[in-house]
């Protein structure tokens, strides 16, 4: 008997983790968790030693947290482009933009409002990405 219930445990835990959604951008690039603040499952935007968002584009659901983390060799920001998205980036480790961080540092945001936000990074043009959330 107690096999059983350390057999169905295990597997409850298992299903509890691989249902974990909340992307349904294409597998690669990004890799996921980090961050924290609740939300639903995190998704993570890696900012690149090529200064790129990787990916450059997510979907995830209303009450999702979002990270952005450092994965390069120099500072990064994140600016949203327009005041909604200023506006629907509530509370993670903070609100609204996020100042220039170091390597190896991420941060959350949480989006309870659908829209779709695009972002970008001020200290290098061409580094941009956008969020939906749906």
């Amino acid at each position: 008997m107690r096999k059983i219930s350390g057999f169905f445990g295990a597997l409850i835990l298992v299903l509890t983790t691989l249902s974990c959604g909340g992307s349904t951008a294409p597998p690669g690039g990004g890799g996921g968790g980090g961050g924290g603040g609740g939300g639903v499952c995190t998704v993570t935007f890696c900012m690149t030693v090529s200064n790129t968002f990787s990916p450059t584009a997510r979907t995830v659901a209303v009450g999702s947290t979002a990270t952005w983390r450092n994965d390069g060799n120099t500072g990064h920001n994140v600016t949203w482009d327009d005041a909604a998205g200023r506006n629907a980036a509530l509370a993670g480790d903070g609100t609204s933009d996020i100042p220039t961080f170091d390597s190896g540092v991420s941060h959350t945001r949480i989006f309870n409002t659908a829209g779709v936000y695009g972002f970008h990074c001020t200290i290098h043009p061409g580094m941009n990405g956008t969020l939906t959330v749906q």
